[in-house]
């Protein structure tokens, strides 16, 4: 499949954001995994532990997984004193019947939902926003409103078009350094391989596992848009989060959630580390999964 097809599918199975520029003590937050039986993308739940022992648990979320992802999120959740979720809008409870859905609460993210929805159903998986329990008494909304959203952008000049352009370039240099006759060999392959899927009596399965494969890829192909300001796509919105959570903590919680898209989790880990937390263990959910046929 083609980088630019798949880094626009990453956008919208991660949340509409970019990964934080990496470093050396980055974790990763998303895998594909090879088995014996079949394949699996699998998220990262990371815990850190800061030296009071308060313990706060970064969870990679694919905003459309298989149906038992969510089951066993919405077991793991009710462990914790908080869980802070991300949702540009207003917050869950809040929402009206229409606002229940991906981009809901903006009427300039819409598309973004019908794009998920599209995605959901063609590659067989179920939606997060119908997944989740919501309802949760220990939910707590850590995110923008959007009117808080879209004034943060204007006051950055902020625009997807700008944030298009940017990964544009990134693409652009990465196939700078490809030869020119591999390129055009690779491209082939694509569609070789779209072909076959098309083909396929499984061709959900197998686009699945062709998305799947190619994420680690995707998410370095997209490291650096974060560099300099920053985006309000992803560093604004984590800023926000971290607001939130400092009045959990503030409140006496001791043990929390911060559930987001796995891209925004890289930035989220180095602004546990300035505080003071410490990376104690990782565990891996399995999102996907791709039985051989």
């Amino acid at each position: 499949m083609k980088r630019r097809a798949l880094v626009f599918c990453w956008c919208m199975l991660s949340g509409m954001v970019w990964a934080a520029e990496p470093s050396k003590s980055s974790t990763d937050y998303v895998r594909f995994v090879k088995g014996d039986e079949g394949d699996s993308l699998e998220t990262a739940v990371v815990r850190f532990e800061s030296p009071q022992k308060i313990i706060v648990d970064l969870i990679g979320a694919i905003h459309i997984a298989d149906k038992s992802y969510y089951d066993a999120l919405n077991v793991r959740f009710r462990g914790y004193d908080a869980v802070l979720y991300e949702l540009v809008g207003p917050p869950m409870h809040e929402r009206k019947k229409e606002q229940m859905k991906p981009g809901g609460g903006s009427g300039s993210l819409q598309w973004v939902g019908t794009m998920q929805t599209f995605m959901r159903d063609t590659l067989k998986l179920h939606g997060q926003l119908e997944g989740i329990d919501y309802a949760a008494k220990n939910f707590v909304h850590a995110d923008m409103s959007s009117t808080q959203f879209h004034d943060t952008q204007e006051q950055k000049q902020e625009s997807f078009l700008k944030l298009y352009l940017k990964l544009w370039q990134a693409q652009q240099a990465a196939a700078a350094k490809e030869d020119g006759d591999s390129a055009a060999d690779s491209d082939a392959a694509a569609l070789a391989t779209l072909f076959r899927i098309m083909m396929s009596k499984n061709g959900s399965l197998e686009l699945k596992r062709g998305m799947a494969s190619q994420f680690d890829q995707v998410e370095k192909l997209m490291s650096g848009v974060e560099e300099g300001e920053g985006t309000v796509i992803l560093g604004e919105r984590n800023r926000v989060a971290f607001e939130v959570l400092t009045k959990q903590l503030a409140a006496g919680k001791k043990k929390l959630a911060i559930f987001y898209g796995a891209a925004h989790l890289p930035d989220m880990e180095q602004r546990l580390i300035k505080r003071g937390f410490k990376r104690t263990s990782t565990e891996w959910l399995k999102a996907w999964w791709m039985p051989y046929e």
